[in-house]
């Protein structure tokens, strides 16, 4: 019977965990650009967070739920059977809890050390990844390394310590429902022979016992996913519930928008030298701009910059003498289309894909598809290649019909029919928008009204 109502409760709490990661996971995109957050902490709230309340739906209220629904029916019939046995089972059961209660005070100070030297891990494994390229250029793997070694073992200790917690608070709790068990049963074996009990009574009552402690055993052992997912929830809501960050002004963005630079400089997180140092340039309305230059000189930064996804270290940039430091930033990223290098393919249909942010006629996908040559199954998540994500990008940027379109290395990994496809399309689709697109592709170069070399 337990096992059935369990199941039951396991699968009903499967699907609400799905719906509530999916909730939380919209209002942590929502934020992360209206707040203060390290890469790290954006990458522990993400996964190993939502994780931790997944853990909590899965593994605990399944049982919380059978113990609830099945505890006062194991009472109630001890009580009509006999009232001394449902006595004991009534003083002894608030002792577990009242155990896991103080063992939940010990150790939840160690809880949020192992969340701080994990989200001091996701951070410099993040940092890591993001420059391997440049440490093995300047030969300083083993010291990347050595240091991603500590904060791990520094990790590793400290969820040693709770797991070392964990175990000595669940041999305490077998002891104690032993102990309340073995006290009915001796109980019950001394009232059998003194012939106050029937024999019928006593197997009853021993068959059950277990069964009432149970469910406290199990919440012993999952008392720690309590514990890490009550941890969870009060970062959460310290995130959403943290002021956004203040942007003076309430000034919105016109249509389309004329660019400038003024003194921008650019320098990433923890490095020394700036990407862009001191850049003064003008962007003209209404027309294509290609941003060009080496590897490495800055394009795909000047084009985070435009976007708002990073804020220059000095400088300001305008948009139609606008300061960006003062408009609406709901004002600004709904009138910009960015397109990375790597476009992101979400986990859902392709045609859900393209509809993100789709703000132009219903015709205008299939349109788009035939011009771009893209013959896919909308419907499916179906695998795409390389040259494919490159034009469902694009066509997820453009379909957003925005005023500034920012496009990063469009036409990469593509052969030179799929790319003049591209060019033919963004021509097409430039008129009265402003285009900025950082290449180094001479056909993309040609196309351009205005060619800025970094």
């Amino acid at each position: 019977m337990r096992m059935i109502i369990s199941n039951v409760c396991a699968k009903k709490f499967l699907k609400l965990a799905a719906k509530f990661q999916i909730s939380i996971r919209k209002k942590l995109h929502a934020e992360i650009f209206n707040k203060e957050i390290s890469s790290g902490e954006i990458l522990t709230l993400t996964l190993d967070t939502i994780q931790a309340l997944n853990e909590f739906f899965i593994k605990i209220l399944p049982n919380v739920t059978s113990t609830i629904i099945l505890l006062p029916i194991f009472i109630f019939a001890a009580l009509i059977m006999d009232w001394l046995t449902a006595l004991i089972l009534l003083v002894t059961l608030p002792i577990a809890p009242l155990l896991l209660w103080l063992i939940g005070k010990a150790t939840a100070e160690r809880n949020a050390q192992v969340w701080a030297e994990l989200q001091k891990l996701n951070g410099d494994f993040k940092e890591i990844l993001s420059a391997v390229v440049a440490l093995k250029m300047f030969g300083r793997i083993a010291a990347a390394a050595s240091k991603l070694k500590l904060t791990s073992e520094k990790s590793s200790a400290a969820t040693l310590e709770v797991l070392k917690l964990a175990f000595v608070s669940s041999f305490a709790l077998e002891l104690i429902t032993t102990l309340s068990i073995a006290l009915v049963a001796v109980t019950l074996g001394l009232r059998l022979i003194a012939g106050a009990v029937e024999f019928e009574v006593a197997l009853f009552l021993l068959l059950i016992a277990p069964e009432i402690f149970a469910p406290i055993r199990k919440l012993g052992v999952m008392f720690h996913v309590a514990i890490a997912a009550k941890l969870a929830v009060e970062r959460l809501e310290k995130f959403l519930l943290s002021e956004p960050v203040k942007v003076s002004g309430t000034e919105k963005l016109k249509l389309p928008p004329e660019i400038s630079l003024l003194s921008v400089s650019y320098t990433y997180p923890l490095k020394k030298v700036p990407v862009l140092r001191e850049m003064n340039l003008k962007i003209s309305a209404g027309k294509i701009t290609a941003i060009t230059g080496e590897s490495g000189c800055g394009k795909s930064t000047l084009i985070k910059l435009l976007a708002g996804l990073i804020l220059p270290t000095s400088g300001e940039i305008f948009f139609n003498e606008l300061p960006s430091s003062k408009m609406q930033r709901a004002s600004l990223f709904s009138k910009i289309a960015y397109m990375p290098q790597k476009p992101h393919l979400f986990n859902a249909t392709l045609a859900d894909n393209f509809s993100m942010f789709n703000r132009l006629g219903g015709a205008e996908l299939p349109k788009l598809l035939a011009e771009l040559d893209l013959n896919l199954d909308l419907s499916s998540m179906q695998k795409v290649s390389c040259g494919q994500l490159q034009r469902v990008g694009l066509v997820r940027s453009l379909l957003k019909n925005s005023s500034l379109i920012l496009l990063d290395e469009p036409t990469a990994n593509l052969d030179e029919e799929s790319e003049l496809k591209i060019l033919n399309v963004l021509k097409e689709y430039s008129l009265r928008r402003t285009v900025v697109i950082a290449t180094h592709r001479r056909a993309v170069i040609e196309i351009a009204d205005t060619v800025i070399k970094l």
